[in-house]
């Protein structure tokens, strides 16, 4: 329905000159006071229907790219509201009428609140049960990048700022925070299934009479075959070996193994891009081999790759490939999905049924540590951090010009590395204590060499490049951003300053940004409001 019909409809008034918004058709529309609703997720080019009179639903509208809006209940916009609605090409009309008969008549003609957005189109691999979620902000203060919120009493996650760390995940109380896995029932679709175990997915097991006692285990869940993800780290490593010694690398190179970190320096230190390794994840170049001989084998058989994750940020990695990568991977499990049934086929297991499925040596194998990647790269001068906010630290002074003398980088997102994932089964420092029984093996069978080593390093590069991801600035116009940061500094200064979290926010400064952004209003503050009110 055009919009200039709808004004006939409700008896509304334009009050902004605009003679493309009068034409325009529209199909849905949305109705709250809440501009908090409004970034819940909406149909571009929808209706706001709101008696809210604040600048910030003209903000608000914008971000989420609301091309209209209706003022109910004989609301008069203020000429701030008109203006802004003006300089963004928004159309502002207000009617006389009540925001519920507004709602009523558009719903008779035809207009509806429209789908929500779906699930699965979200980029990031986290979702929220809501009805284990009671609003404790246990998940918004961890958050490092300060993604999540609590709106009516329910976590809300940005996925532009959300780095996929799995932090949410880990101090839930309630496990509300869930990753979004596929099921093992999904091999059915392919006709060669093929499996990629994290290398931490070894480690959560102890006692383990042999590697190839557990690669066999995996095996025996229904997969045709099975590639180690350490066989890529020990391509990687002798890739990264080479290409340090050579001189020819910006120092200090930082690791690009944890794709948190990948997104960590995107986000917030953009000044570090050019120092982070060119080379591609492991499981990425595992699997492109993986699939490249199943091809030879099977040449019309439908193959499937299938990896065995042990945190969200790599199965998130994966599922937005499309950024940075472009990924051979088909489907992402879980460990924690997996894990029982490893373990009865390890405790069925005869000692005939082992197959020798092992392919690379200790190298690749020690990746799943602190400091493993970092001692195949050929010197001491390097730095191994775990832990996203001790890696935050370190990133800060390097932008400073104070770390020196170092030339490598290893920085994971979670304290104990991989084996400290957050779909990781055992604790920790017992899995690094059952790696190292494994790493020991390898040792003793292969020594220090190389079983795999980086062919054509070009190959091994990512497709596409690390981009700068401005979601934390306050607008693309500096200008505005200026403004806007002065609004950020007067909203804070009239703030408490205690960073309680009432309010939903982590901070008192998140919830001035907030403010500024449109998502939020100042009377969400309740320390503010029953301060005033005595």
């Amino acid at each position: 329905m055009k919009f200039k019909d709808i004004l006939r409809l409700i008896d509304g008034e334009l009050l902004c000159e605009n003679r493309e918004a009068m034409e325009k058709e529209y199909s849905y529309a949305f109705a709250t006071d809440l501009m908090s609703n409004v970034m819940l997720g909406n149909v571009d080019d929808s209706i706001l229907i709101t008696s809210l009179v604040n600048p910030q639903v003209i903000r608000a509208s914008e971000m989420m790219n609301m091309s209209a809006i209706i003022l109910t209940s004989g609301k008069s916009a203020t000429d701030t509201m008109i203006q802004l609605a003006d300089n963004r090409n928004i159309a502002l009309a207000a009617t006389e009428l009540p925001t519920f008969t507004v709602c009523g008549k558009l719903h008779n003609v035809g207009i509806t609140e429209g789908p929500t957005t779906d699930e699965d189109e979200n980029i990031t691999s986290i979702r929220l049960n809501p009805d284990r979620c009671i609003g404790c902000i246990h998940c918004v203060r961890e958050c490092p990048t300060e993604a999540i919120r609590v709106r009516n009493w329910k976590a809300v996650v940005d996925p532009e700022r959300c780095i996929e760390c799995g932090m949410c995940i880990k101090v839930c109380p309630r496990h509300a925070m869930r990753p979004i896995v596929d099921p093992l029932q999904s091999m059915d679709d392919y006709d060669v299934k093929i499996a990629i175990p994290s290398s931490a997915f070894l480690g959560q097991f102890e006692n383990v009479p042999s590697r190839n006692h557990l690669l066999t285990a995996i095996k025996q869940l229904g997969f045709d075959d099975v590639y180690e993800e350490a066989i890529g780290a020990e391509i990687v490593s002798d890739a990264t070996r080479r290409k340090y010694l050579s001189g020819d690398a910006k120092l200090p190179i930082i690791s690009s193994g944890c794709p948190s970190i990948l997104k960590l320096i995107q986000l917030k230190f953009p000044n570090l891009i050019d120092y982070v390794s060119e080379y591609r994840p492991p499981v990425e170049i595992v699997a492109e081999m993986a699939r490249k001989e199943a091809e030879e084998k099977h040449p019309d058989a439908k193959i499937g790759i299938f990896y065995i994750a042990p945190c969200t940020s790599k199965i998130s990695f994966i599922r937005e490939s499309d950024e940075i990568i472009e990924t051979d991977v088909d489907e992402m499990l879980a460990i924690g999905d997996v894990y029982r049934q490893v373990l009865t086929n390890l405790k069925g297991m005869k000692d005939s049924d082992v197959e020798n499925l092992e392919r690379t040596g200790m190298t690749g194998l020690r990746w799943t540590s602190p400091g493993g990647e970092s001692l195949a790269v050929g010197t001491d001068r390097f730095i191994a951090i775990d832990g996203i906010y001790e890696v935050m630290e370190i990133f800060e002074q390097i932008e400073k010009d104070k770390l020196i003398n170092v030339d490598f980088i290893e920085a994971d997102a979670c304290v104990g590395g991989c084996l400290g994932g957050s779909l990781t089964v055992e604790n920790c420092y017992s899995a690094r204590a059952n790696m190292k029984r494994l790493v020991d093996e390898a040792k003793h069978k292969y020594g220090n060499k190389y079983v795999n080593v980086a062919g054509n390093a070009q190959s091994l590069k990512r497709s596409k490049e690390l981009k700068y991801r401005p979601v934390l600035q306050l607008d693309e116009d500096l200008n505005v951003a200026i403004k806007k940061m002065e609004e950020l500094g007067n909203v804070l200064s009239e703030l408490p300053g205690i960073d309680c979290g009432v309010c939903g926010a982590p901070t008192c400064k998140a919830f001035a940004e907030d403010v500024v952004r449109g998502t939020m209003t100042e009377r969400a503050c309740l320390i503010n409001r029953r301060t005033r009110k005595g």
